[in-house]
């Protein structure tokens, strides 16, 4: 029976080394410090940069409207109204 015990003490011992060898190579493939200052400074990174983002956000949507009003523009003088009497030019003369 001692000789049993000290088997399985002796299988348990080996799968603890085996467990740690591969969490140590797990630990030194994925360097989760490393990891996660990376992410940290990615984050501060974009906290500093959001208002130059927000900038370039503004400027794309005032192109998109000077875009839309000059569309609608076109489209209106295109058509009869009533409003754009003024802007049209009498192509009649």
């Amino acid at each position: 029976m001692a000789k049993t015990a000290a088997a399985q003490l002796q299988i348990r011992v080996n799968r603890i080394k085996n467990f740690l060898g591969f969490a140590r190579a797990y630990l030194k493939k994925n360097n989760l410090i490393k990891i996660f200052m990376t992410q940290i400074i990615t984050t501060f990174k974009d906290l500093v940069t959001v208002k130059t983002k927000l900038k370039k956000i503004q400027y794309r949507i005032n192109y998109e409207r000077y875009k839309l009003k000059k569309t609608e523009l076109i489209l209106a003088q295109n058509s009869e109204h009533l409003f754009l009497k003024g802007r049209q030019l009498n192509q009649t003369r």
